[in-house]
């Protein structure tokens, strides 16, 4: 009995000192959690310090302004930005391992000299994009990246760059295709009816007749009052005045009754005053198109072939990527950031 009872009283001493530590028992030190393995690449890891590394300005701002333990007194809102941005970062430092790891295996890493001029023509755009050495220097500073890190970093996108080009190379779209797409959406090149329209907006038909007959009178142009409304068009304040753009005669969206005077209107002129449910517009329309006109397939042939190449270069590479994960076994731990 005597032994039953001690065992029982060891039981709750323990019980007792772990409510008392609460969870700090099993808190990871910050050295522990730089190591933490957030995915697997094959045989390769990358850990929250990989992670970390390349979000070293952010970092370091946390920790200065709260403190070396930043990620328990920063609150809920923080830690969900600071994760979503982890996330995105242990996502293509997986993408990029992937295809480097496999690039090579595949043989379509450049040659030394290949990859040394490369990295110069990088470094030099980078130079030139931030005005001159001293400015990349200063970015460098900013952003906590090194030289050596730099250089990595050029490095490595060259390398993943050129893997992306073996990726797609083969990619290519056909005339059929093109002609398939074309006529599939034909409705993107057709063009209704309609006008390019600019309006004047005034509270009562009084102020919009007022206007009209000032135009009329060579008082003024349509021009002149316009441009003197321009500015009201942020805050709502009539008058006010717009370029509704290209407006097709049943275009969806719009007032009826603005549509009904509007598309009765002929090249350059001014309407009188059309009620809507709006106010009281003056309207002028130019490039009056009074039939549908279909563009033809040789205008935009090119156009169509340049954006069904990279449609599918992008699921060439993405179905590819996902196939080399697969081969490489990748593994994220995003529970764990």
């Amino acid at each position: 009995m005597r032994k039953i009872k001690n065992i029982v009283v060891a039981a709750a001493i323990t019980t007792m000192a772990f409510s008392i530590t609460g969870c700090k028992m099993i808190e990871k030190t910050p050295e522990a959690i730089q190591k933490t393995v957030l995915a697997k690449v094959g045989d390769e890891k990358i850990t929250m310090a990989d992670v970390n590394s390349e979000l070293q300005a952010d970092i370091d701002y946390l920790i200065e302004t709260y403190g070396e333990d930043y990620e328990n007194n920063i609150d809920d809102s923080l830690k969900e930005q600071l994760k979503t941005v982890r996330t995105q970062v242990l996502e293509q430092l997986v993408d990029d391992k992937v295809l480097i790891t496999k690039g090579t295996e595949l043989g379509y890493m450049p040659s030394d000299d290949e990859l040394a001029t490369a990295i110069e023509e990088e470094k030099a755009k980078f130079v030139e994009a931030y005005g001159g050495e001293d400015g990349l220097k200063e970015a460098l500073e900013y952003y906590g990246m090194s030289d050596e890190k730099f250089n990595s970093f050029v490095e490595n996108m060259v390398k993943t760059e050129k893997v992306k080009e073996a990726m797609i190379k083969d990619v290519t779209v056909s005339d059929e295709e093109v002609e398939q797409y074309y006529n599939d959406n034909i409705d993107e090149y057709t063009v209704k009816a309609g006008a390019n329209a600019k309006h004047i907006l005034f509270e009562t038909e009084e102020e919009a007749q007022d206007a009209k007959n000032k135009i009329d009178s060579g008082e003024t142009t349509f021009e002149d009052l316009y441009s003197q409304y321009t500015s009201n068009a942020s805050s709502g304040t009539k008058p006010l005045s717009e370029d509704l753009g290209y407006v097709e005669n049943d275009q969806e969206g719009y007032d009826t009754d603005f549509l009904a005077g509007f598309k009765t209107l002929k090249e350059g002129e001014v309407s009188a005053p059309v009620k809507s449910s709006f106010g009281y517009h003056i309207i002028k329309v130019e490039g009056v198109q009074t039939e549908e006109k279909v563009t033809s397939l040789d205008d935009v042939k090119d156009t169509i072939k340049s954006t069904l190449l990279s449609e599918k270069q992008e699921e060439t590479y993405n179905s590819t990527l996902e196939e080399w994960k697969k081969e490489l076994n990748v593994k994220l731990y995003e529970d764990r950031l």
